[in-house]
Order: structure tokens, then C-alpha cells, then sequence
């Protein structure tokens, strides 16, 4: 199958890294690997497009073409990630009106944005957008409920989250060699992976140290390592060097596909997870067999279940935050059975290709209806 693939908030190859940028490669790099054809839309940037008049004509000019390209050959389908209030499919639908199958992954409805006017605009167009889709693809159970006030049923399909499991093995080697960089030995290394922006991903980081150091100041033999980088990388440096006293290591930038030698050399993860859409990196943790602590706030309890593959606490009680990171780095039993079994989770719930095949088997079908034969070609839509 041929199809269009659509990113209305932020592009595949987007500089910083991201959940959603995590999502979108994935989702592109599955199809491709499956045998599709899969042309890149050109970025359209819509994040809050109606405070943006001078993006108007640009979004004429590529309805228009976009429109004499769907003349000429249109695609087997029309693919968009992520369609949403703020940042709603204004290409999708087009493609629609034309007979091209649409699909949406991960596409939310916000009913109160609808009795706002601030984001009103953005609400009507995300609705359009959803009622011209064939099939909405949900990948968070708590986006259903709304989604099911103004869909059918038969439009919803849920397809849980998923990484390739492999890639975040646990090595050994990289354990070893790791945590003597770090100069660790019976200390219990504490894991937190984020890109240090200001917001709340900050915030998430100060709520680790802080727990950390309510642990040590206990007597816990604690370790903290960060990998990431940003602009406040130098900041929570401070403030970790003054509450853990030499006791925190910070990596700076780590591949993804290097991320793996982290997780192999923790012994659990912990990051609150504060407005995190879901957090990929929760996946990627319990994947090397790491139990997870976070906030039971927006996404962590989609991916972690509490009591079975890590500890899921009341958002900003930081006693508890600090109480389930320190339960888990001292009791070495209860840390092997939550990072067993969160191995085993992530091989059977979330892995990408068994849940993404699942998502092509159902575009296929309901593409075969109407596809068209033909590649791929838009010479006028770039």
C-alpha cells in the first residue's frame, strides 16, 4: 500500500528528541519495514495555526495542491499521528473528501475546548477531522470515553503503545563497565532519562533529587544518574551537587540506541512523569528489566501497573514518591520480581510490531475496500 503520512504537531525528524518524534519514526520505519510505501507529507506546522495569520496562505496554497495532486493519482491511503485540539489534521480531511482512506493514530477530543474561545477554532477542526476518519487509532485508554461521545465504536480501535523490546535488552557488559565509570559498587543506582527543558520535564528532575536526598539524608546508599540534556542541564547539576553531595551523575545526551547501557546499569527508574502524554521511556526502562516509580498524573499509568511492574504514587506527594523509590533500591527480591515482570509486560503488551501489525491488518481491510492501485506521487504537494 501506498499512503501519505501526516504529523500535524511536529515532524519525524525533528531536532529534539521526544515522545511524539519517537512515535512518528516508529510509526514510519514499521510501515516502510513492512513493505509500504510511505511518502512524508510536508511539515505543516498547525500548533494553534488560528493565532497565526501569516500561516494562512500557506495552508491555502497546500490545500490547493494537495488538491491537484489527489487529481492526478491519489495514494492507497492518508496516515496522520497525533490530531488533537491544539494541533488538529487540516490536511486529512481534504485527502478524504477526495475518496482517500484516512486513518488517525493517537487522535484525542477535548470536549471543554469546545466552550472556550481560545480554543474553540482548534476544537471544531480537530472534530472535523476525527468524523472524516475511517478509523481513529487510540493509543491511551483515557482518550476513549471522549472519543466514543461524538464516534461509534466500530470507528475506534485501540492499539496499545509499543518499542521493539530488543533494543533496550539488558547487557551486562555495559553494567559492568558502566558503574565503574561511576565509581558504584554496592550502592543502588537510581535512573531518571529526560531532556532537561525548562517545564515540567525540569520539574519532574528537582522531584527525583529531592527524593534522593530524603533517602540519603536517612542513611540510603542511593546513587542518582540523569541522562539527558538541555538548557538546565547546568542548573539541576547544582542543585543535585548541593542536595547529594557528589552523589548524582549526569550524563548528558545518550542516543536512543544507546540508551540501553543506562537502563543495563540501574537498578530502578524513577521519574514522575508530570503532563507526559504517556512516556515512552517508561517502556523502555521496564524493557531491560527495570521496575518503574512515577506519578499516577497522565501517563505513566498507562505503562506501568502498579504492584506488578513498579510503584505508581499520588502526584505531588513527594513522601510517597521518596517512600517507593526507597522500598524498592533497599529491597533487592521485591526489585527482581517488579523488574521480571515488567520484562515480561513490555514483551507482551507493548511490543511495536505485534501491535502496529495489528493496526496494518485493519487499514488493509478497510483499504481494500477503496484503494486504488498505483504508487505513490505527489510532484505538486512538497
Amino acid at each position: 500500500m501506498s499512503l501519505y503520512f501526516c504529523t500535524p504537531f511536529k515532524p519525524p525528524d525533528h531536532p529534539r528528541p521526544s515522545g511524539d518524534v519517537t512515535i512518528a519514526q516508529d510509526l514510519c520505519a514499521f510501515m516502510r519495514q513492512q513493505g509500504q510505501h510511505v511518502e512524508t507529507v510536508p511539515y505543516l506546522p498547525t500548533d494553534r495555526i488560528w493565532r497565526r495569520p501569516a500561516m494562512w496562505p500557506r495552508l491555502a496554497w497546500r490545500r490547493a495542491a494537495l488538491g491537484l495532486s489527489l487529481c492526478r493519482r491519489r495514494p492507497g491511503a492518508w496516515f496522520t499521528y497525533h490530531s488533537y485540539w491544539r494541533a488538529p489534521d487540516l490536511l486529512g480531511p481534504a485527502a478524504a473528501a477526495h475518496g482517500v482512506p484516512y486513518f488517525i493514530f493517537a487522535g484525542a477530543h477535548s470536549p471543554k475546548r469546545a466552550h472556550d474561545r481560545a480554543s474553540r477554532w482548534g476544537h471544531d477542526k480537530n472534530l472535523a477531522a476525527l468524523r472524516a476518519a475511517a478509523q481513529i487509532f487510540v493509543n491511551k485508554h483515557r482518550d476513549l470515553p471522549a472519543l466514543r461521545s461524538v464516534l461509534p465504536e466500530s470507528r475506534l480501535s485501540f492499539i496499545a503503545p509499543g518499542i521493539r523490546p530488543d533494543d533496550f535488552a539488558f547487557d551486562r557488559s555495559s553494567r559492568e563497565e558502566l558503574r565503574r565509570q561511576w565509581r558504584v559498587s554496592t550502592a543502588s543506582v537510581v535512573l531518571s532519562v529526560a531532556m532537561l527543558r525548562k517545564g515540567v520535564k525540569t520539574e519532574g528532575i528537582k522531584q527525583v533529587i529531592s527524593a534522593c536526598a530524603r533517602l540519603r539524608a536517612r542513611g540510603e546508599d542511593i546513587i542518582l544518574v540523569v541522562a539527558g540534556d538541555g538548557p538546565e542541564k547546568e542548573a539541576l547539576e547544582r542543585l543535585a551537587g548541593y542536595e547529594l553531595a557528589g552523589n548524582a551523575r549526569f550524563t548528558g545526551f545518550v542516543p536512543r540506541e544507546a540508551l540501553y547501557k543506562y537502563y543495563s546499569a540501574a537498578d530502578l527508574f524513577a521519574f514522575p512523569g508530570i503532563n507526559e502524554g504517556l512516556g515512552m521511556v517508561y517502556l523502555e526502562a521496564q524493557a531491560a528489566g527495570l521496575p518503574v516509580v512515577a506519578w499516577d498524573h497522565d501517563g505513566a499509568p498507562e505503562l506501568v501497573k502498579t504492584g506488578t511492574t513498579g510503584i505508581i504514587t499520588p502526584a505531588w506527594d513527594t513522601a510517597a514518591f521518596a517512600h517507593a523509590i526507597g522500598w524498592l533500591a533497599t529491597d533487592g527480591r521485591m526489585r527482581r520480581t517488579l523488574g521480571d515482570n515488567a520484562r515480561n509486560h513490555v514483551r507482551a503488551q507493548h511490543n511495536l510490531h505485534t501491535n502496529y501489525s495489528r493496526m496494518l491488518d485493519i487499514m488493509n481491510t478497510l483499504c481494500g475496500e477503496t484503494r486504488p492501485d498505483g504508487t505513490c506521487t505527489h510532484p505538486d504537494f512538497k
